[in-house]
């Protein structure tokens, strides 16, 4: 690989690794009402749910972004060989 291109591939991830923890944030900031609402009732299970449920939304979209891009890359490169 030319080193110019490894620069952005190197770039690339560190930025999708930023986006990937600014969602984690925005979802965990998001579930503060309900955290707070599970404290107030002093219900440990909705309190635990409150926490967690970020989390699993979280990964199970990115699970769907990471299954479409490899779908998607593998359709182009089957493109680009059919046509050669």
């Amino acid at each position: 690989m030319r080193p110019y291109l490894r620069k952005i591939t190197h770039k690339r991830v560190a930025l999708n690794n930023m986006n990937d923890t600014k969602n984690i944030l925005i979802a965990w900031i998001s579930s503060i009402s309900s955290v707070f609402a599970a404290i107030e009732t002093r219900d440990l299970i909705s309190l635990i749910s409150a926490i967690v449920m970020p989390i699993v939304f979280f990964t199970a979209g990115k699970t769907v972004d990471v299954m479409l891009q490899i779908y998607f890359k593998r359709r182009e490169e089957g493109r680009k060989h059919d046509g050669d």
